[in-house]
């Protein structure tokens, strides 16, 4: 076993870059506290999923979610409006493919503010999109015949209202 009461926490991402994380933000990740309660020898911990910057926006995320670590500029503590303008402009400041790469590591990390966070924005980015929209958006194909697609709309006819 090892010291539990180490004060950082390094953890390896996927391409090996190694970001040193006080415990307590890293304590905001199910994964790794598992890990670091079941069998951790001390060393890094790597995240097999998770590429640098991903992992860098995890880390970013929970150093301003974290209570520990959670100040404003002038190291005051974080207001809950000032709170939700910084994940505004987090999620804001991500394209889609980043977005949906931080919501893979955020369910493979178990990190559930920042998971629901950036699930929320996807679904405000599609929800006044049409199917057809939505299927690009999500690059889906459609593999509906004209006559099942028609069956399928009549059937639910509430839902395209």
């Amino acid at each position: 076993m090892s010291d539990n009461n180490t004060t950082t926490i390094t953890l390896r991402s996927l391409d090996g870059e190694e970001f040193e994380v006080p415990k307590e933000v890293a304590l905001m990740s199910v994964t790794i506290r598992n890990i670091i309660e079941d069998d951790w020898d001390g060393k890094n911990i790597l995240l097999y999923n998770v590429e640098s910057g991903v992992l860098a926006k995890v880390i970013e995320y929970c150093k301003r979610h974290s209570p520990a670590t959670a100040t404003t500029n002038n190291n005051e503590a974080t207001t809950e409006e000032e709170l939700e303008a910084w994940d505004k402009d987090f999620v804001m400041n991500m394209d889609k493919h980043e977005l949906f790469e931080v919501i893979m590591a955020t369910n493979y990390m178990v990190v559930q503010g920042l998971m629901n966070l950036t699930c929320r924005s996807v679904a405000d980015m599609v929800k006044d999109l049409s199917v057809e929209e939505v299927r690009v958006f999500f690059n889906v194909e459609n593999d509906f015949t004209e006559e099942e697609e028609a069956e399928i709309r009549r059937q639910n006819e509430w839902a395209f209202k």
